[in-house]
């Protein structure tokens, strides 16, 4: 029989709750503002009214703010925090403008939707390669992208094409579930992986391209890449040569449209200098071995195992245009394969030895002291890479992902691992992971930069822009903040920055007349301002934010976004020189802070109202979809708008778009029209102006339509597979072309400390079905550290600083301080560091200096870099925290 009694529940063992417990099922608001803003509804009878009474008077919107982090979080009803947040925008649109609201999730494709149609700019980073884009490759690269866990969907498809004979090879430092489903997996140093990249192309080069010239790769080179361009190359005064910037038709004396941006070929059947045509010119790749050419050598930065700047001597075939008193040139090619170290009879210069040449920068015994990837492995990977590609026309891919971009020198990361695809005539991974696409008319911004202007980081900048400068620079950063360069691209086009400008995007557009003469008129008299340039002005602050999934803001977003309490007193930086700079910092900026999440996280806990969403692996429940949500929004801000809004015109700015027919910025130039350098032209020198009109009563019913087709547009666009990047800042810090940069050096941020110290690469693993920006709220890791704070080394770095286990250490980095417990451990590599990603711990995510190279996303396809390095000092802790 069966004792159907029911037994006494056991006792619960002390430690997290389980998973389900912190589990969102109706939404919040807080209480401070839903009082005042109940109270203000039944005085004024409107939602939209009540909000702007709330935000008229400025002791009742310091109340909430201070409570925000606080608690004071009540249940409401569906139907009134959707009005509540609906009444927001709508106040928003028509006071400040679209581009004050702010929306991040890192799966958002309803919430971007949703933003687009309202004109507010969508906080995104690039994603991953989908499925479609590597599902069908003979060879695969899991280098940085984690498919089941980020793309969880495409895991299947990994484990079918696996089944059809495709080798998945899997580059990670750090444990990752893809590691699984690869036949081999290679285990470099975190933020080495430029240097394991670069070594596998100079292997490609020397095999496929130099010692055996391959058809297939060889005309795809002509034909879709920038390899053939002519590159001019100046004399310094020790009579090496540097590269300085593409030849163009007009340095030719020729004429015609846009010949000021027009790179020109070496025709190899005339042997004349001419502007590429499809079809009707084919382009010499190389001048080594033409009788015209003779070797020269250039000077070509690198920067060393500890990030330290200096120069490698390379030697180049180079020709003069127009006889002995002509231009200079050579071919990208061959400056690649200087980069590379790649050398060819005749040529002068320093070269490797051979692939086991350790001190010459570029081979694989080289790359080998920086990653701990076997010399030999490298070698025959990127002969696997390479032949399949050959034999398949083009048929292999790779995965990139978090473990790429984090890096605060991703930028250069993913330009030499592109490399390897671009030299071997495979796709990139597509369009979509390119800022400024042709086709991007929607206002996007880089989710750092956002943060770097709006948290106040900016104000404790250490040092200027130039510690990042290449010895072989010329002085053109010296002296400017990562504010400055952020606010001369903003002005210039180069990247998306918004707000834009100073006054309500809405109002400029509906001018009478011209609206986009209209603002040029007004910036050249300094009637209109460009927002970045006073961000700590009313006028120019974000006003809505809505996050997703567990974003968390850290610690100078508590204070200056949030308007909470907060620790952090960071010494003040640099002051800049383009920026207006405000005492004291304002703090609170956000009218309103929306969570769309699934538990409560970090975020939800700032937040003024919180909406809760389903997702895929919780439990059952009366939550709605992110696209539910996000469609009962876009109802009640079409109802709200019929009486405050109407049909509106929104002047848009949207950075320059290279690679369209509308590409004819200055090339590479840095030309400043606040200074006097040249005239503010939109699409040249000023972003691209255009004046959209916003049916905001139909916001409901366009959210809910399909759209129109998007047009099919085959045609190929080879300026978007480039090796040589043509711009004044790119030349500054060294990076016209692929090259290493290791790690930040965190001890010369820092400085000495007087204690024995080791300096390691901080790594924050996560499990399954979590997000990255949600580590703070994963339970697993604290119940693997028992409720603690736990730092994970090996033996030799713990032996490097005298520490056992158990002992406290202490961990600094550039965005921040971890005292915590040693776990010392003989799986733990050398040099590697593993803890969880909190945000009371590690206060800062934005980068302690802002690169300029990152600014340059819509110049040329370059892709920005991550945030910060992961690179930590770790030392026994000794007394009190600095």
């Amino acid at each position: 029989m069966t004792d159907t009694r029911i037994s006494p529940a056991p006792p619960e063992a002390p430690g997290p709750a389980p998973p389900t417990a912190d589990r969102l099922r109706h939404p919040r608001v807080r209480a401070a503002l839903l009082e005042r803003y109940r109270e203000a509804r039944r005085r004024l009878g409107d939602p939209v009214q009540a909000w702007a009474d709330i935000q008229g008077d400025p002791e009742l919107r310091r109340r909430y703010r201070r409570t925000r982090g606080s608690g004071g979080l009540v249940r409401v009803r569906e139907d009134e925090a959707v009005e509540l947040v609906a009444a927001a925008y709508v106040h928003t649109l028509g006071a400040y403008g679209p581009d004050r609201i702010a929306c991040l999730s890192p799966a958002g494709a309803p919430g971007a939707r949703f933003h687009a149609l309202l004109g507010a700019p969508v906080l995104e980073s690039p994603e991953s390669a989908p499925g479609d884009d590597w599902a069908d490759a003979a060879y695969l690269l899991l280098w940085g992208g984690d498919v089941p866990v980020t793309r969880a969907p495409d895991a299947l498809r990994l484990a079918r094409a696996r089944y059809r004979g495709q080798k998945v090879v899997a580059v990670s430092p750090a444990p990752a579930d893809g590691t699984r489903l690869a036949d081999e997996v290679l285990h470099p140093h975190p933020g080495t992986d430029g240097a394991l990249a670069l070594a596998m192309g100079h292997v490609i080069l020397r095999e496929f391209l130099v010692d055996r010239e391959t058809p297939f790769f060889t005309e795809h080179a002509r034909r879709a890449t920038d390899l053939p361009f002519l590159v001019t190359l100046e004399e310094r005064g020790d009579g090496t040569y540097a590269p300085v910037t593409f030849l163009r038709a007009a340095d030719l004396g020729r004429r015609g449209e846009n010949a000021a941006c027009r790179a020109v070929v070496l025709d190899e059947d005339t042997g004349r200098a001419a502007v590429p045509e499809p079809g009707l010119i084919r382009p010499v790749l190389t001048f080594h071995g033409r009788e015209v050419s003779a070797g020269v050598e250039v000077l070509l930065p690198d920067f060393g195992a500890d990030g330290r700047p200096g120069a490698v001597r390379r030697g180049v075939p180079a020709t003069r245009l127009g006889g002995a008193g002509g231009t200079l040139v050579t071919t990208v090619f061959d400056l690649l394969l200087a980069r590379y170290g790649v050398d060819r009879p005749g040529l002068p210069g320093h070269w490797p030895a051979s692939y086991a040449d350790a001190d010459a920068p570029g081979t694989p015994a080289w790359q080998e002291a920086h990653t701990s990837v076997p010399a030999a492995v490298c070698i025959r990977i990127a002969r696997e890479f390479a032949r399949t590609a050959e034999r398949s026309k083009g048929r292999c891919a790779i995965v990139m992902g978090a473990d790429i971009v984090r890096h605060f020198h991703g930028d250069t990361l993913r330009r030499a691992i592109l490399a390897l695809l671009r030299l071997t005539g495979c796709p990139d991974p597509g369009d979509r992971d390119i800022p400024g696409a042709p086709d991007d008319d929607a206002r996007r911004m880089d989710p750092a930069v956002y943060w770097y202007l709006h948290t106040g980081r900016r104000r404790s900048e250490r040092s200027t822009a130039d510690v990042l400068a290449s010895p072989l620079g010329g002085g053109r950063l010296a002296g400017l903040t990562g504010a400055d360069c952020l606010a001369l691209a903003a002005r210039t086009g180069w990247t998306a920055v918004y707000p834009a400008f100073d006054r309500n995007p809405l109002d400029l557009g509906d001018t009478f007349g011209d609206p986009v003469a209209r603002v040029v008129a007004d910036l050249r008299a300094g009637d209109l301002g460009v927002a970045c340039e006073a961000p700590d002005a009313p006028e120019n602050w974000p006003r809505v934010l809505t996050l997703g999934s567990g974003d968390a803001l850290d610690e100078h977003g508590l204070r200056c976004l949030v308007g909470t309490a907060s620790p952090a007193q960071a010494p003040e930086g640099v002051r800049p020189r383009d920026v207006t700079w405000r005492e004291p910092a304002p703090e609170g900026r956000l009218d309103l802070l929306v969570s769309l999440d699934g538990t409560d996280s970090a975020a939800a806990r700032l937040a003024d109202v919180v909406l809760p969403t389903a997702t895929a692996d919780g439990e059952p429940g009366p939550a709605r979809t992110e696209f539910e949500t996000f469609a009962a929004l876009a109802e009640r801000i079409g109802a709200l708008a019929a009486r405050h809004l109407g049909v509106r015109k929104d002047l848009v700015a949207t950075p320059l778009r290279h690679g369209s027919s509308g590409d004819t910025a200055p090339p590479g130039a840095v030309l400043d029209w606040r200074h006097g350098d040249c005239t503010p032209v939109p699409g040249r020198s000023l972003p691209h102006l255009t004046v959209v009109e916003r049916n905001y009563p139909a916001l409901g019913a366009d959210f809910a339509a399909l759209g129109t087709p998007a047009p099919d547009d085959t045609r190929p666009r080879p300026e978007r597979r480039y090796f040589f990047l043509d711009h004044d800042w790119a030349r500054e810090l060294g990076e016209s072309l692929p090259v290493y940069r290791p790690p930040s050096d965190v001890r010369a941020l820092l400085g000495p400390s007087g204690q024995p110290h080791v300096t390691v690469r901080r790594l924050t693993p996560h499990e399954q079905w979590s997000v990255h920006c949600a580590y703070p709220d994963a339970l697993f890791l604290p119940a693997l550290a028992s409720g603690g704070r736990y730092l994970w080394l090996s033996p030799e770095d713990a032996g490097a600083i005298g520490v056992a286990e158990g002992d406290r250490v202490e961990a600094v980095s550039g965005d921040g301080v971890i005292v915590a417990r040693a776990v010392v451990s003989d799986r733990m590599p050398a040099g590697t560091m593993y803890t969880r990603r909190e945000p009371e711990v590690t206060r800062v995510e934005t980068p302690g200096i802002l690169k300029p190279t990152r600014l340059l996303g819509h110049h040329g396809g370059l892709f920005t870099g991550g945030p910060c390095d992961e690179v930590t000092v770790v030392r026994r802790h000794g007394g009190e925290v600095d």
